[in-house]
């Protein structure tokens, strides 16, 4: 609220402007009551950079961070063979933190976001004039893959993953974030099966698909990927604590 260091609070003393205390005290009944403490900050960080999220947007987690960096270590590996700028898709964008990371790290490249919900976007678009980087991302409102054209050379989506059943037994904090961000169906793959349907006809030969999603989900995603023709290698991605966290298929 001050907008200084948490040290500069020890190393000087300061008068409170009016009503910054009954700020403070309405913003600890907040967080009390199960508001994300990002939200009540106005921002969160992802891969070593803030950015703005505010309700109804989903907050970006440090697992997802490890999607990034393998998304990052293939791409880097294509745009050594061709010799054009690589295009990037990113479906459920929600704040945009992975595709603006992508595009932070791979200066050649060139994102489009997909999301679905209109006050996500604006937030994402938000983020990317704030990262300059508004040039080289775009975002589109949509649902997942549907009605997009062209050739991608590289796929990334973190879909909701949560059983539907298990929704309603989250963290209280987690269950103040957009139901729609979290409900994955049933059984909780509803739309990573989708996604993974709908890959082969948005992915460049050689191009790179990673999905994030729960635990008990990977060896299953490895399952279908055997099945299908157009999966040349697959390999599960492990988050920090080395629990299986995702997985990325190579298409032939």
């Amino acid at each position: 609220l001050l907008g200084v260091r948490p040290l500069d609070l020890y190393a000087e003393e300061r008068a409170l402007l009016p009503g910054m205390a009954a700020r403070f005290l309405a913003q600890i009944a907040q967080r009390c009551s199960g508001t994300p403490l990002q939200y009540l900050l106005g921002e969160a960080e992802f891969y070593g950079v803030p950015f703005l999220v505010e309700s109804g947007v989903f907050i970006p987690r440090p697992e997802t961070e490890v999607i990034v960096e393998a998304v990052l270590q293939a791409l880097r590996e294509s745009r050594a063979r061709l010799e054009r700028p690589l295009r990037i898709l990113d479906a459920g964008t929600g704040s945009g933190c992975i595709a603006l990371s992508l595009a932070r790290a791979l200066p050649t490249c060139f994102v489009v976001g997909v999301e679905l919900s209109w006050n996500a976007l604006r937030i994402a678009q938000r983020n990317a004039e704030r990262h300059a980087m508004a040039s080289r991302v775009r975002f589109v409102q949509g649902r997942w893959l549907e009605g997009i054209r062209g050739r991608f050379d590289g796929l990334v989506a973190n879909p909701p993953y949560v059983p539907s059943a298990q929704i309603d037994h989250l963290p209280l904090d987690v269950r103040q974030e957009p139901r729609i961000s979290l409900d994955g169906g049933p059984d909780g793959m509803r739309d990573l099966r989708e996604l993974l349907e709908r890959v082969p006809g948005l992915l460049t030969a050689g191009g790179i698909a990673a999905f994030e999603c729960a635990e008990e989900h990977v060896e299953r995603l490895l399952c279908m990927g055997r099945s299908l023709p157009w999966v040349a290698r697959m390999s599960p991605l492990h988050d920090l604590a080395q629990r299986p966290r995702g997985v990325l298929f190579h298409r032939a």
